[in-house]
């Protein structure tokens, strides 16, 4: 729990810059530097903070105390934002009707998939917590984001509002980037997944030959497979536990026939389910 394994930060298309303007509550900045690392990112910038990082911010930072000392000052957003070629805004006010003039937004999700062919640097930018960011501060973005969040409470904690936005960027990364990406380890987190052809048709076949095994009346029996295969695709299920299964299956499917005299139970085990 908590740990933090030392290895390289993931190497994204793009270099992305966090951006807070006039942040001012010190457990969001510690959190937010928290959030930053937890999905790969490092580069802080606070414009015109009205705050001092002292103990607070570095207790609720953790093992990512590094991104709040390493944090840039600026005056004005406009400073902060001159070596970028693509500046993304946060908000969670939202414009309704057909005449919106300022807030144009897309979702988390869509920005991950428009910005990730940019190699340049790229900023997102929060407003001051309650505040958000100004229409001023708005005309200076490029693109508008905002997180779906329920119109009878749409606003969300500063801290929260970022690491939302940053899983999706870091989600999609892992979706495709480079095998050459040595921030990214082999593990139980499967974020595609694709079921193995063969694996799928083993299953039919040895479910087949379960519901055929079994000694029940045919008009009892007829629909085992196909409510089987529904509920287990429903899962979408990995390579790995198709494989578990077929092993429950089969030793189930010999079960039943040794019981009832059924000489398919000698059957070569590896032979049947092909």
């Amino acid at each position: 729990m908590g740990d933090h394994q030392k290895l390289p930060l993931p190497k994204f298309p793009y270099t992305l810059k966090i951006i807070l303007v006039k942040p001012s509550i010190e457990g969001n900045l510690g959190a937010i530097a928290r959030n930053m690392l937890n999905f790969g990112f490092d580069e802080l910038h606070l414009i015109s903070p009205e705050l001092t990082i002292g103990e607070e911010a570095r207790k609720r930072a953790k093992h990512a105390k590094k991104v709040l000392e390493n944090a840039i000052i600026h005056n004005n957003l406009k400073d902060a934002i001159n070596d970028c070629s693509l500046v993304i805004g946060t908000s969670g006010k939202r414009e309704f009707g057909e005449k919106i003039i300022t807030r144009h937004f897309i979702t988390p999700e869509e920005i991950s998939n428009r910005i990730y062919p940019n190699h340049g640097k790229i900023a997102l930018v929060f407003g001051p917590e309650g505040k958000g960011l100004s229409q001023e501060e708005l005309i200076c973005c490029d693109l508008l984001t905002s997180i779906p969040t329920w119109e009878g409470y749409p606003i969300m904690n500063l801290s929260h509002s970022v690491s939302v936005i940053l899983y999706e960027l870091y989600k999609y990364h892992l979706i495709n980037h480079s095998s050459k990406d040595p921030s990214i380890r082999e593990s139980s987190i499967s974020i595609e997944r694709s079921l193995d052809p063969k694996l799928r048709q083993l299953l039919r076949v040895q479910l087949k030959e379960l519901e055929e095994s079994l000694p029940w009346p045919d008009g009892r029996k007829h629909s085992i497979t196909k409510t089987f295969i529904r509920s287990i695709m429903r899962g979408n299920p990995t390579d790995l536990e198709v494989q578990q299964m077929l092993g429950v299956l089969i030793d189930s499917t010999t079960a039943i026939q040794y019981v009832n005299n059924n000489e398919n139970w000698k059957r070569n085990r590896k032979r049947r389910v092909e």
